[in-house]
């Protein structure tokens, strides 16, 4: 997602599939041999709390990154998952390097 205004279409879901709050923020759609989740109700991330405008949705933009490196090397059980201390810390002193200039 890259805005407020950018939704997924979920009308259609609920003829097909379970919904199941796992998470203050964690949504689980389910049907027969599928399933998946959705976190703040398929809106963007970043305005769970207000929206994030400026550098700060840089942070946000490099662990989707990292989680998306994870995703594509295929070796997470399933379940969910963080990206670690160590990618984190890595993002965030790129980004203090970069933005504390």
């Amino acid at each position: 997602m890259t805005s407020s205004e950018d939704e997924l279409e979920l009308d259609g879901l609920p003829d097909v599939y379970e919904r199941a709050h796992i998470g203050e923020h964690v949504t689980r759609y389910l049907t027969t041999g599928h399933y998946f989740y959705l976190l703040n109700g398929g809106n963007a991330v970043n305005f769970l709390h207000g929206a994030s405008v400026g550098p700060f949705i840089f942070l946000v933009q490099a662990e989707i990154l990292a989680a998306s490196a994870m995703l594509a090397r295929d070796e997470l059980d399933p379940g969910m998952h963080e990206i670690s201390p160590t990618d984190r810390a890595a993002i965030a002193a790129t980004w203090l390097d970069y933005f504390n200039r």
